[in-house]
Parts: C-alpha cells; sequence; structure tokens
C-alpha cells in the first residue's frame, strides 16, 4: 500500500508586509514638506511688469488703428511696438500670450488715454458715444453693433473710408450691416458731456420731415436729454411711427455747428440741407442773443453765412421781422438762455465764414 505524502508543512510561511522590509510608511522622508516660495529679484520683476505693460499699450494702440488680431501678428505689432518699448524690442506671440494678450489688452484699451487721439479723428470715444446715443450704430448684443443702410447711407460710406481698424459685413437683407473687428468703440470718452459726443449724436441722427421741415431725430433717452440741455440746445418731443417709441427732434441748426468734428459725407449731409428746421429764425435769434448787448449796430446777420442757415438783410426784411420783436420770439421759443461752449462754437463758426 502506497503512502501519500504532504508537502504543505514543508512551504515556507508568507510574509506579514512584504513591503514594508523596503518602502516604510513612516519614513520621514516621506512626510509632506512646507514648499518654500522661490525668490525673485525685486528689481527684474519690476521690469518685467514694466515690459509687459508696454507690450500691452502697444497691442491695445494696433487692435485700434490696424488689426483686431495684432496679437498673433508680430509684424503688424512692430511699428507700435517702437513706438512704446524704446530699443525696438519686438515680441513674438508666446511673449504676447505670456504678457496676458489679448484679455490684457483690452483691458488696457478699456481704459482710454492711449496717446492716439490725433491719429483717430474723428472716430474718437466721444465720438462713438454719441453715435450710440443716437443709435446711429444700434447695440442688440453686447459689444456688437449694426448701421442701418437705407437711413445712413453717408455714415455707411465714412466707415468704407476710415483709416482705423474694422469693417462692415454685408446686407443682412434688412437694410443692416454689421460693424466688425472695430474694437474704437471700447475706448471710454474723456468728456461724456464735450462736443465730440454731440458731433456723433447728431452725425448719427435719421432725417424727418415735418409739414416742409427737415428735423433731425434721435431716441428720446435720459443720456440724450442731459446732454442737450447741458449746451442750452433746443429739442422738441415726439412720437415716432413706430409704436411706444418717443423720438427727439432737433433743428440742424445745432449740428451744423459741430460739423468740423463729423466726417466729410456726414458732414456735407448737414449742410447741404434745403429746407432746415426754424431756419434762419434761429440764426437770427442767437445772433441777437450773442451780439446785441455788445454792439448795437449788429443785430441783423452782417451776411448770410455768419451762422448756419442764416439769410441776408433783405430776406430779414421780407419775412417782415422787426429788431425790437427778436427778443420775445426767442423767449416765447424757449429760448431763455445760450451755454458759453454753445456760444463759443457760433464765434468760431463766424471767424470761419467771415469774408
Amino acid at each position: 500500500m502506497k503512502q501519500s505524502f504532504s508537502y504543505v508543512g514543508f512551504l515556507p510561511e508568507p510574509l506579514e508586509e512584504p513591503t514594508s522590509m523596503f518602502f516604510p510608511h513612516n519614513d520621514f522622508l516621506n512626510a509632506s514638506r512646507p514648499r518654500r516660495p522661490r525668490w525673485r529679484d525685486p528689481k527684474k520683476e519690476r521690469q518685467r511688469e514694466v515690459l509687459h505693460n508696454r507690450i500691452n499699450l502697444a497691442v491695445a494702440r494696433a487692435f485700434v488703428l490696424s488689426d483686431p488680431k495684432a496679437h498673433l501678428k508680430p509684424d503688424v505689432l512692430w511699428p507700435y511696438m517702437q513706438t512704446a518699448v524704446p530699443g525696438g524690442y519686438c515680441p513674438t506671440v508666446c511673449r504676447m500670450r505670456y504678457a496676458g494678450a489679448p484679455k490684457a489688452a483690452i483691458a488696457r484699451l478699456r481704459k482710454g488715454d492711449l496717446g492716439v487721439d490725433q491719429n483717430l479723428f474723428p472716430w474718437t470715444g466721444e465720438f462713438f458715444l454719441g453715435l450710440r446715443l443716437s443709435e446711429g450704430l444700434h447695440e442688440k448684443e453686447a459689444g456688437r453693433f449694426r448701421v442701418n443702410a437705407d437711413a445712413l447711407p453717408e455714415l455707411i460710406q465714412d466707415i468704407d473710408g476710415w483709416h482705423i481698424a474694422g469693417k462692415l459685413g454685408t446686407d443682412d437683407g434688412f437694410g443692416r450691416r454689421r460693424l466688425v473687428g472695430c474694437l474704437a468703440t471700447l475706448l471710454p470718452p474723456v468728456d461724456p458731456k464735450g462736443a465730440s459726443v454731440l458731433a456723433g449724436l447728431f452725425a448719427g441722427a435719421t432725417l424727418t420731415e415735418v409739414d416742409r421741415q427737415q428735423w433731425l431725430e434721435v431716441p428720446a433717452s435720459d443720456e440724450a436729454k442731459a446732454l442737450l440741455a447741458n449746451w442750452t440746445i433746443l429739442f422738441t418731443d415726439s412720437i415716432a411711427a413706430r409704436p411706444r417709441r418717443n423720438m427727439l427732434h432737433v433743428s440742424p441748426f445745432y449740428a451744423a455747428l459741430f460739423a468740423d468734428l463729423m466726417p466729410a459725407h456726414s458732414k456735407q449731409r448737414l449742410l447741404t440741407l434745403c429746407r432746415p428746421a426754424m431756419c434762419p429764425l434761429l440764426a437770427l435769434l442767437h445772433w441777437d442773443w450773442l451780439y446785441a448787448p455788445i454792439k448795437k449796430g449788429m443785430r441783423i446777420l452782417p451776411f448770410p453765412d455768419a451762422l448756419p442757415f442764416g439769410c441776408s438783410r433783405r430776406t430779414f426784411y421780407r419775412h417782415g421781422w422787426k429788431r425790437d420783436e427778436l427778443h420775445w420770439k426767442a423767449v416765447h421759443m424757449g429760448l431763455l438762455g445760450v451755454d458759453q461752449k454753445l456760444r463759443g462754437r457760433m464765434k468760431d463758426w463766424f471767424a470761419q465764414h467771415r469774408h
């Protein structure tokens, strides 16, 4: 009879902790160590910060004047870097991204004071503010503007020929064209109630005819009313054909005083009107208010172009007006005062058109 043997008793017993010999759990080498901050040279940190600010300034200038994708085109950025960074340093695309572009450049652009206002004229931050108030640039979505090509063909021509970055898209089938790639609309206005804001307001206003008189029509917003009242510009409330939409009517006489701050085609549209509303009476009333207390012999316009849409002496008497009635006509129309800024615009007009 064969005997069976079992080798279980001869097998070695397994180790209780096979890895404890080589990877101890409580070893001080694996304990978490506090990370010490890397030492940075304060002087180099300051130099790097100044360089990044200069790069973002140059990119912001290029965004406004040349290309909205300038942070991806070092050759486009090169002329602006020569001005912003002495020595002609031109960063690569990676370096511009390390400096924070495009977000940091757009944030710098929104602060304004880029030092290129002389290159932007007349498309400054104030002029764009006026265009938005008049809805010549209609903002349907945040940061996206459209222009009504049917109502403002002159503004379309001015934008097609401007010298800053941005262009107009194709017609959407309803007479509207979208403004594409124009970051100059993000510029803040230096003076929200300045003359350029009024120039943009009148350049983007639509023309309407009431009783054979041509008026400028702008939305009746609180900002527009405050702006016109600050300059003592007369306006009347009216309800447009669109339902539940209040509008303001302004005489083109006031718009002509700001024509030198407008682009060429918009300026020509206002100065060539045939039947401007309340003219030439407004020119006579403002002339009487401006010069009558100073010069007794100049109560009538010395020549027709002394103020916008004026008239000759012969036309003055043909209408049956009398010099003594001008003051009462002004009170009846609501002309109780003329702001000093508006007086300055009228004096500049007179000086430019004096023979």
